[in-house]
């Protein structure tokens, strides 16, 4: 047993200068992932989307998009601003961090409302130091925007006493959710249970439910909620595009048998927020002394519990992000309950440790965020470079053929992203791999093979050339180290564009259908036929901009490089 006078315990000054450099921290740590943080695939998608709206073509309809509009609609003014940079990662990410502290507001608000002004500065803390929710929030993702979001409306519906004004505008950060993520749907459920059960202890308990107030409350939620949705929908239907908008954010998405049974990840993104909703609901029920804060504590505590399990047993896909909703109620609801059970564990049941406990806990989370992704000096080189290497190589009226938006200012030949639903749904037939004929269609110089179906892979090899880091354009290899001077060689054109004749090594000198090779030419569709005359080692015939700019099929950056983060 520790003496009391010898027991770590912080005074409260010294407790707030201990929450304020723990903030401190967790900027200055925003500000260094923002640049040294793992770039998800998912990012350049959202930014060619906000590309498309900033240069006047409608998501949905001139270019796909799975994903709510809002987020990107409201991005595209910046993105405007900052104009054709290679580095666009970096620069929207900057807009990500004010959202992120958005939460760890609405987290210290909820926690004033329902415990104390000190345990909600160490909720919000805590949230913003948990790991996967600090890493999530610091890529440029449409879920930076649901979160905050969600956590207005439930701040909203968790203020005393519960007024029409507050529900409305609960309804309407709730509509504006939706307008964002139709992942609210799941957020909607989880709302609505945990509602039902709060109001049914409510009825079997002493206090009486109010339930002429309760229809008011209702009915101005709903007003609220419909408003963004149905603009919306109105802005589309005039656009006579309501049809590509639910393809694309409803339609896509449904598809049998596309839940994936991966236990491991499922475990690892929600045993964590269950295990603490689970805690906090069960300390809130037995210990809490005020039945108002008890109650919005239980309603908090049931809405991440089922949201956990919504997306544990049923949600198709679970994947990282979509913890940011799930964490800020989890730690709202746990926060107590870890304060009273540390408490309890220091030394006689005194304060003991109980005010170095919860720093200690921020502390072990942000041991955990270094461990698991450390930042990277170069973590956002390769996105730049393919960006800097397509914004170089092409025009802007060009296509090119990329996976996801990785090139992100140019439109993609292909209709649909290659991430895992469009892949199941060319597995299933749903989708027709019509890539080859876009490509000749659209006459894109600029493709890559990442994560492309057998029949468009085949077609990419065979007329495109690696010049750089996931980027090939047209081109072909006509000859190698053994050709024989003088013989002719034939070959096909299936793409037309400027094209270059390159040696690897030495001075080429050629004839090209019977005319001496002079320098770039078109060449149209079909059969042509080579002489070389001079020049060492391979011998390709490649876009002449590529050229021109510095790029060789014979460099040791042309290659490809094998990797898949998607779905």
């Amino acid at each position: 047993m520790i003496p009391h006078s010898r027991r770590l315990e912080l005074s409260p000054a010294s407790e707030r200068r201990v929450a304020a450099l723990f903030l401190g921290f967790l900027l200055v740590a925003k500000v260094v992932y923002t640049f040294a943080g793992h770039v998800d695939s998912d990012e350049t998608q959202h930014l060619h989307v906000v590309w498309a709206w900033a240069n006047g073509l409608l998501p949905y309809r001139d270019l796909f998009d799975n994903h709510s509009p809002l987020f990107q609609f409201l991005c595209s003014p910046l993105f405007r601003a900052f104009g054709e940079r290679p580095d666009i990662v970096i620069a929207m990410r900057f807009a990500m961090i004010p959202l992120y502290f958005l939460c760890l507001w609405c987290v210290y608000q909820c926690g004033r409302i329902v415990f104390s002004r000190r345990l909600a500065l160490w909720a919000a803390i805590l949230t913003g130091a948990y790991p996967e929710f600090f890493t999530k929030s610091t890529e440029f993702r449409t879920d930076d925007l649901w979160a905050p979001l969600w956590l207005l409306s439930i701040l909203a519906l968790i203020k005393r006493p519960l007024e029409p004004k507050s529900t409305f505008f609960a309804g309407l950060a709730f509509g504006a959710s939706f307008a964002t993520s139709m992942k609210t749907s799941v957020l909607a459920a989880s709302l609505i249970m945990a509602a039902v059960f709060v109001l049914v202890r409510r009825m079997i308990g002493p206090s009486p439910v109010e339930w002429k107030r309760l229809s008011v409350c209702l009915t101005t939620f709903l007003a609220g909620l419909v408003i963004l949705p149905a603009i919306v929908v109105a802005f589309f239907a005039w656009k006579g595009a309501l049809p590509n908008l639910y393809d694309g954010v409803i339609g896509h998405n449904l598809v049998a048998g596309l839940f994936r049974v991966d236990v491991s990840k499922r475990l690892r993104l929600l045993v964590i927020p269950i295990v603490l909703s689970v805690i906090g609901a069960y300390f809130t029920i037995s210990r809490a002394a005020n039945e108002a804060s008890r109650e919005r504590l239980v309603f908090i505590a049931l809405t991440s519990t089922v949201l956990s399990l919504i997306f544990g047993l049923y949600w198709p896909i679970i994947e990282p992000h979509d913890i940011l909703p799930l964490a800020p109620l989890a730690l709202i609801s746990a926060t107590p309950a870890l304060a009273r059970m540390l408490k309890s564990g220091s030394s006689g049941g005194g304060s003991g440790l109980s005010s170095l406990a919860l720093p200690l806990v921020v502390g072990a989370e942000i041991i955990a965020l270094v461990v698991a992704s450390p930042p990277r000096l170069h973590a956002v080189d390769e996105a730049t470079a393919i960006i800097s290497d397509v914004l170089t190589l092409t025009e802007k009226q060009d296509y090119v053929m990329d996976a996801k938006g990785e090139d992100v200012f140019r439109r993609r030949a292909f209709y649909y992203p290659l991430e895992g639903v469009t892949l199941e749904r060319m597995r299933l037939g749903l989708i027709e791999d019509n890539i080859p004929e876009r490509l000749i269609a659209t006459r894109a110089p600029v493709a890559t093979i990442l994560r492309t179906p057998p029949r468009a892979r085949e077609f990419i090899e065979r007329n495109y050339l690696p010049v750089a880091n996931q980027v090939r354009v047209l081109g072909q290899i006509l000859g190698s180290d053994n050709q024989e001077f003088g013989k002719s060689r034939d070959f096909d054109i299936i793409i037309p564009a400027q094209y270059v004749l390159v040696a690897e090594h030495g001075n080429l000198q050629a004839v090209l259908d019977e005319t001496p090779w002079l320098g770039p030419r078109y060449l149209s569709p079909g059969h042509h036929q080579v002489r070389v005359l001079s020049g060492g080692g391979r011998i390709a015939f490649v876009l002449a901009r590529a050229i021109e700019k510095g790029f060789s099929p014979f460099s040791p950056k042309a290659r490809d490089v094998a990797k898949s983060d998607i779905y």
